[in-house]
């Protein structure tokens, strides 16, 4: 049970956002005090040929004065210098980590986003590791505070969050069997069941972004796979988003030439196991109870996966078998 506190700011938050596109989904989802929302559909993108991106904006100051959140200007004014002070890296140098990080920009529930020609365009903002760090460490009646300091100044629920892009790919296995990994306990999120996902790769040419690409290199990074992935051979399904912490994931499928086996025995590098899910029964039972088959602890799912398993039980395993 949520404090007064949080049910009265969660008002608050409600009534200001009423008048935004797709309200209805955020309210239900804090209301209910979930961790996931459906942010674009794939009923609503339907076949995407190709994902490009154009410029947008960045999250505004959490303390002291508004500044400039233009693309150019936030990284002039903000990033390049917390990249000289050494306060961040950009990975210029040999074993640091880039954390300059994208954004999805726009004022409202989800950020902006365009489709013509079966292309997907989305807005885009850059964003630092450590704003996204303190979205995810930040408690929920903060996180909810801060929603409504967004609403109030520039209404925009997410305007001080970073509302960073990662994506979640889902392998299909030679079988048509799909794989969900359990977070290991070396990790961020230990016994998360997620499928392969990782924050996108931070361009500060735009047209440089591929998020194929991304989730191409989180394949071969957390499970060994190594797939040329593009429109062609990998679905995009849709945006999923955490509504508190503003995290943003594009969730993608892709149907890989590897037998069962592979997954069974892969080497994993942020998974404790990988879990087969061969059928309609078992990824509902895991979307309504939290099961995995034939075991009885329950277990959290990743915004994005759970996303991913909503549509494969809908597409992929529609007939209740392959």
């Amino acid at each position: 049970m949520q404090s007064n506190e949080f049910n009265q700011v969660l008002e608050q938050v409600s009534q200001k956002i009423l008048s935004l596109p797709k309200s209805d989904r955020l309210i239900e989802s804090l209301r209910q005090n979930q961790d996931y929302i459906a942010l674009v559909e794939h009923q609503e993108v339907g076949e995407i040929k190709a994902i490009y991106a154009s410029y947008g904006k960045a999250p505004q100051n959490l303390q002291g004065e508004p500044i400039s959140s233009l693309f150019d200007d936030y990284l002039q004014q903000v990033i390049n210098p917390q990249i000289e002070r050494g306060e961040i890296t950009d990975g210029s140098k040999t074993g640091d980590y880039d954390e300059r990080k994208l954004r999805w920009s726009g004022a409202g529930v989800t950020g902006n986003w365009l489709i013509k020609n079966q292309i997907l365009t989305l807005e885009i903002g850059p964003t630092t590791y450590p704003r996204y760090s303190q979205d995810l460490q930040r408690s929920k009646i903060d996180a909810l505070k801060l929603m409504l300091k967004g609403l109030e100044n520039y209404q925009d629920p997410y305007a001080y969050f970073a509302k960073a892009i990662a994506v979640t790919v889902v392998p299909i296995s030679l079988e048509g069997y799909v794989y969900i990994g359990e977070r290991s306990v070396n990790v961020d999120n230990p016994g998360l069941l997620n499928f392969v996902a990782g924050l996108t790769t931070f361009q500060e040419n735009l047209e440089k972004i591929n998020f194929y690409a991304d989730a191409q290199q989180e394949l071969a990074e957390e499970i060994g796979i190594n797939l040329n992935l593009n429109a062609e051979n990998t679905k995009f399904i849709g945006i999923a988003g955490n509504p508190f912490t503003s995290e943003t994931d594009l969730v993608f499928i892709t149907q890989t030439k590897q037998p069962n086996s592979y997954f069974k025995n892969a080497i994993l590098s942020e998974h404790l196991r990988l879990v087969t899910l061969r059928n309609q029964r078992e990824v509902n039972q895991l979307l309504n109870d939290g099961l995995l088959p034939k075991e009885s602890q329950k277990k959290a799912i990743a915004y994005g996966s759970r996303m991913a398993l909503e549509y494969l039980t809908k597409y992929h395993f529609k007939n209740g078998i392959i």
